[in-house]
This record gives C-alpha cells, structure tokens and sequence, in this order.
C-alpha cells in the first residue's frame, strides 16, 4: 500500500447542515474551546488497552468540550472538538462518559482513540441532514453503493493510522429500517482497532472497512442489525475474534469489490471464536468479487440460521459458510474448522460464477485450495453445494469430519439436469430443487470427501450425495441414507478417475453407488462393506474397465484383485 497523505478534513466540510460547526479552534499549541465552555480541558494519561491501533497518548473528556450526553442535545460539535484536540496533540484518547451522546458524523483521526466508557450511549440522530452525504467516486464502479460509500456514517476516516473505537458502550444507529448511515465507516486505513463495543439498530454494515491493513476486530457485539455485520472489503492483515452477530444480511462478509478503482486483494484475514446469526449468510466470501481472496481462516465458531424478529425476507440466502466468485477474482487458500450450525438451510454453499462485474468482459476467475473440517449441522432445510462451470471447474477441494443432518422430505427425486445460471446472483436456492438432499458436487477436480455423516429425519426419494462432472474424486468413510431405502445412497456421473473405499453400508440401504455417464472412466472401489445384493448399479454406457472393484489388500503377502462389478441398470 502506498504512503498516505497527511489526515484529510473533507468530513468537517461534508454535512448539509454546516457541518463545518464542529471544528476546533487551535492557535499557538493551546488549546481555546467554544464560548461558554471556560474551563481549560482536563488531560490525563490514556490507559493501555492492547491493540496495534489504541493510542497512548492523553485522554480527554468530552465535557470539557462542552458535551452534554443527554440524549436530546446535539453532541456532534464538541465530541468531534475532543477527537481534533487529541490529533493535534500528537495523538490521544477521548473518552465518553456514562450518558446518552446524540451526534451525527465525527470525523476520526490518526493516533485518537475513541472510548465508549461502560453506561454511555453514542446515539446517532434520528435527522439525516445531521450526516455526510454519500460518498462521490471519481470512478464508475458496478459495486453496490452500500459497499462503496465512506462517507455517509456516524464514525468516518480515510487515510488515518492508528485509530481505535473502543470500550464496553453502545453505539445505537436509531434506526428500524435499512438504509442509512453506517455505525463505522474506514477506508484506506492503517492500525485499525475496534473493539469491545456493542453496536444495534444500524440501517447498513456495521463495521465497513475498504481497503485497510492491520486490523483487529474484537469483542464486538451487534444485534438488530438491518444490513450486514462486520465487512472487511480489499483488506490486508485482518483478525476477527470472540464477537458475537446477529444481523439480517451476512453477519460477516468478506469481499473484494471496485470501491478503489482497480482491483483489490483480501488477504492475511483470521475469524475465531465467534457467534453469528443470521438468515442470509453467516460467513461469506463474495458475493462481490472483482479481486482475489487469499488465505482465509476461520475455526471455533457457532452460527445459526434462525431470523431475527424484523428480518427481511428478501435478505434471506440461508447460508452457512459460503464462499464465492463470480467477478473475475480468485479464491485460493480457505480454511474453515470447528465450526457448528443450527437452523442453517444450506451449510455449505461454494460456487464459481460468471457474473462479470466491474469487467471488460466476463471471464471466471478460478476456485481452489479449500479445506473444510470439524463441522456439525443440524437442521439443514437445503442442500450444501459445490459447483463451478463447465471448463472451469473448482479445484482442490477437501471435506472432511462432517456431520450434516437434514430435514429431507423431497416430494420426489429429480434428474441431473440442473441449470447452470452462470451469470446469476448466487445464492443457495438459485438451482432449484438438487438431486442430492445432502451434498451436491459439479464441475469440479481433485475432489476429497472423507469421514462425512449426512443424515435425513424425514424420508427422501433422492441419494445423499451427487458427483456430476468431477476429474478426480477422492470418496472415503460416507455414511447416509439410501432414497427411502432403496438406494442408491451415491450417485456419481461422467467422473474421471476416482476412488471410492472404507465406506460402510447398513444392511438395509439397498443400492450403495450408481455409477452413470459415458465420460466415466478410471474409478476405483476399493474397500467397501456391503450387506445387500447387487449394491452398485453401472448404466449401459459404463464400459467394461471404467470401473472396476478391487478386491484383498495384499497384507498377507497377496495380490490385490481387480473385477468389474456386476452391471445393473439404475432403477
């Protein structure tokens, strides 16, 4: 990231109602306060309250400012004083008091540290003219406008180091509907801390960060959040931990949208031990993508999937973990573990799209490199997905140690005939109904599936689990349902060279493994117990050494065994 400019003053002249009023008036390094404020500002020593962007410097209280914290008077003009005073000292914390504090945007600054003490209330009024107007780009940006816009928020900063908005207080935006100012709003800054404070009733994202570095999200708390909750959009460098969302959109969405005018990279991002809940998506990459993610964690957390009270419907994508391209970017390096869902319909959502936006001409970026384990859902209504396009498969791809029980209740099974909709919003529901009611792999190579429980409460006519287009599958330790005991419990179609072995089958599910599609070729079965008759079916197309079941280990000294299974044409 290049060298900033200096602290930039655009916010002080931004406000539709003069909102040059809340500038400090400094002269010969003293300090003069408005009229009617006699008393010369009390500094004491801030306290050292961890975090790379907290400042150390002197602390000042908003009173001394001429701050009142009733909650009906308008402290915009002298907390903002506080905040320019600690700038011009060379950095320092200012410091809200117990109390009901009604403002409206407060430019930050570098080295100033925000503190909401516990009991006080930052309260956003209610007037709209008492916020910056939306942020202007000097480019066009097919980026969504909630995503690109800095300006228009309660707490704002471009170009700063070293800010920090902390403390056990509330930030309540005063809000019932979306649409509106931004609790925090930080672009192109550098040592970001937020941590400790409880923000509600915000109209958009919660904590909206465009192209920072070096930032830690921690402690924080949102509830009835209209919009998403935590947005870390182009960012570098980026630790979210032990906070607790609940929103209506994504509680915590990652992206890399045109809010620069050139293609960004989120990357270096870490998400531990938090609680999200959210009828969207609980954790997202995407869905604006025209840059690259890479190297993305996130282990230890709980999501649940169960609105909040006044969600919006329309919000509603019933996502778990989803992660997506369909701008152009690239997802290389995820890790998700440790990580349990309640009420999420679809944990699992990955798909590369081509939407195109912010290009020249659509083109798909590339998905590969992730890695998922230590999952357990439970009440899944949808099925889990992972597709890309034909020829531009997602690569790399590992499951592992995964427990997924669903609601099932299919009214009947479908065909492999799903629709691509390469250019569409994507969502869960997007396909439709899926052959799968657990898990459903497309367009995809060196795919690995290993130790996965998926489990049905109602009966399903439809497999639990649907390979169609994959070049290298690695299949190992399934266990799930037949379609209402019949089978097949695995349906896999046009796979190029696999391998299927250590599954297990119950006695009573009937077919194990279809196998269909006359680009099948090169897969193996290798260790598999069955209890029924006749547990693979092989479509007429399947040719004779396509697939072929190898039998005996070699432990004693033995030579494994090839055979073609006995042909039965699917039912």
């Amino acid at each position: 990231m290049s060298a900033r400019p200096p602290d930039r003053d655009e916010f002080d002249t931004l406000s539709r109602r003069d909102f040059v009023r809340t500038s400090v008036l400094l002269g010969g390094g003293s300090l003069a306060v408005t009229a009617g404020v006699d008393a010369v500002p009390r500094v004491g020593q801030a306290a050292d309250r961890g975090g790379e962007g907290v400042s150390r410097g002197p602390a000042l209280d908003v009173r001394d400012f001429g701050g009142i914290g009733d909650g009906r008077t308008a402290d915009t003009r002298a907390i903002q004083q506080a905040i320019d005073a600690a700038h011009r000292l060379g950095g320092g914390l200012v410091q809200l008091p117990a109390g009901t504090w009604r403002s409206g945007t407060l430019a930050l600054r570098s080295r100033v540290t925000l503190e909401l003490t516990p009991g006080a209330v930052l309260l956003a009024s209610p007037d709209d003219d008492d916020f910056a107007p939306p942020e202007r780009l000097p480019f066009a940006s097919g980026s969504d406008v909630e995503t690109t816009d800095f300006a228009n928020a309660l707490l704002a900063g471009h170009d700063l180091e070293r800010v920090a908005v902390v403390g056990g207080g509330v930030i309540d935006m005063n809000r019932r509907r979306r649409l509106g100012p931004k609790p925090i709003a930080l672009k192109r800054c550098r040592f970001v801390t937020v941590q400790g404070v409880t923000i509600v009733h915000a109209p958009n994202y919660c904590v909206s960060l465009g192209g920072c570095e070096d930032v830690l999200v921690d402690g924080v708390t949102i509830r009835d959040a209209h919009a998403d909750g935590i947005d870390p959009d182009c960012c570098r460098r980026v630790r979210i931990a032990n906070c607790d969302i609940e929103s209506d959109d994504d509680a915590l969405c990652l992206k890399t949208s045109f809010l620069l005018g050139e293609r960004g990279v989120t990357e270096d991002v870490l998400v531990t031990n938090c609680r999200m809940r959210s009828p969207s998506n609980c954790f997202k990459l995407g869905t604006e993508s025209t840059g690259d993610f890479r190297q993305i964690v996130l282990s230890n957390c709980v999501f649940s999937g169960s609105p909040t009270e006044r969600h919006d419907p329309a919000a509603a994508e019933g996502g778990g973990v989803a992660i997506i391209t369909v701008d152009g970017g690239s997802v290389d390096g995820v890790m998700i573990s440790n990580v349990v869902m309640t009420g999420v319909p679809a944990p699992l959502f990955i798909r590369l799209g081509d939407r195109g936006r912010d290009q020249a001409g659509p083109t798909p970026g590339r998905l590969r490199n992730v890695s998922i384990s230590g999952v357990l859902a439970v009440g899944a209504s949808a099925t889990g997905s992972i597709a890309g396009l034909p020829g531009h498969p997602v690569e790399r791809i590992s499951v592992e140690n995964v427990r997924i029980t669903a609601a099932g209740g299919a009214p009947h099974a479908t065909g492999l005939d799903v629709p691509e909709r390469a250019a569409d919003y994507p969502k869960v529901s997007m396909y439709g109904p899926l052959p799968a009611l657990g898990l459903y792999v497309r367009h995809a190579r060196d795919v690995m599936l290993r130790n996965i429980e998926l489990a049905v409460e109602g009966p399903d006519p439809r497999p639990s689990l649907v390979a169609d287009d994959v070049a290298g599958l690695h299949l190992a330790g399934l266990t799930g349902p037949s379609a209402n005991g019949r089978g097949p419990v695995v349906w896999l179609n046009d796979i190029r060279g696999g391998l299927v072995h250590g599954n297990v089958v119950p006695e009573d599910a009937g077919v194990f493994l279809r196998v269909t599609g006359e680009n099948t070729k090169g897969v193996a079965l290798v260790g598999n117990a069955y209890w029924t008759p006749g547990p693979i079916e092989l479509a007429p197309e399947i040719t004779p050494r396509a697939v072929m079941q190898v039998a005996g280990g070699g432990s004693e000294g033995g030579t494994p065994t090839a055979d073609r299974p006995r042909a039965r044409k699917p039912s």
